[in-house]
């Protein structure tokens, strides 16, 4: 009896020696796991880290070869690799805004392209290739401004008839480069301007110079022709302050063309009749204003306005 109690409690004993050792190769067991899988997934954020860094110099290298929508694509899949490369985001971020402010350039809206454009300065672009066209891009811009303004100032001065101020704004609107899409397609419409002003001048200066040749013998102060919306009275005013300021003699044969180009500003054309009063030479041509007394004249070479 003695000899079976003991035979039971010795492998009582072994069984909780055996359990104990059981217990401590499964604890061991895990931390291993646990460790081998920490360590697999900083060998992977490495890995992505080191792809991320890889991909980031070929996207710059991408710009440098203008190839720009290319790096779009490649700073992107930089970024899903590891989102926490600051260089990859503020790249990226330049990238899209350059490539917003080029289609918008295309389509003409330059308020956009500059919109886009100031947003890559205030993201760092750190003098890299990509600031280098976003200048040229810039500059474009501006001159695709300039275009529009050109083209309209001719447009509006050849819907009044003033010939020689269209034909100054259309010399400086097709001195702008072409390499813009939007500029070439003023410049190919500012051709048909110039058509209509070879079509109409012609018949414009005697239809002109009937007029100036019927106010001329009505009054021997001078003939006005009035345009636009001005009344009569309107241009009289304008005229006698624009010869006092100007120091123009209202003379017999004198004629003033006087159109309003924004408040208390006007521009002035004054030709002068022949002895038979039968053609109207141009003298010059003036932007004038009523309210500060400040006046301009066309430099016809030029094409500028100078005081």
């Amino acid at each position: 009896m003695t000899l079976q109690l003991n035979i039971k409690k010795s492998l009582v004993g072994v069984a909780a020696v055996v359990m104990l050792f059981s217990l401590v190769a499964c604890s061991n067991g895990g931390q291993s796991d646990a460790a081998s899988s920490s360590s697999s997934s900083a060998t992977s954020t490495q890995t992505n880290q080191k792809k991320a860094s890889a991909l980031l110099k070929k996207a710059q290298k991408q710009i440098e070869n203008g190839q720009t929508s290319n790096a779009l694509a490649t700073l992107k899949k930089a970024q899903s690799l590891n989102n926490n490369d600051s260089k990859v985001s503020e790249l990226l971020a330049n990238v899209q805004n350059y490539l917003a402010a080029k289609e918008a350039l295309n389509s003409g809206d330059t308020d956009s392209a500059n919109s886009s454009l100031a947003k890559m300065t205030s993201e760092k672009t750190n003098g890299d290739a990509l600031t280098s066209q976003a200048k040229d891009l810039s500059t474009k811009s501006a001159q695709l401004k300039e275009a529009n303004r050109w083209y309209q100032n001719a447009y509006d001065a050849v819907s009044n008839g003033y010939y020689e101020t269209a034909k100054a704004d259309l010399a400086k609107l097709n001195a702008l480069p072409s390499s813009v899409k939007g500029i070439k397609n003023l410049q190919e419409q500012g051709k048909a301007l110039t058509n209509q002003i070879s079509v109409a001048s012609s018949s414009s200066t005697t239809s002109q110079s009937s007029s100036m040749n019927s106010n001329s013998n009505s009054s021997s102060s001078g003939a006005s022709q009035t345009t636009g919306s001005l009344t009569d009275d309107q241009v009289d005013s304008v005229i006698t302050s624009f010869t006092g300021t100007v120091g123009i003699t209202n003379q017999r044969g004198l004629s003033f063309g006087v159109t309003q180009i924004g408040t208390n500003y006007y521009q002035v054309e004054v030709r002068q009749n022949n002895s038979s009063n039968t053609v109207g030479s141009l003298t010059g041509i003036y932007r004038y204003n009523t309210q500060t007394g400040s006046y301009s004249k066309l430099n016809t070479i030029t094409g500028n306005y100078e005081k």
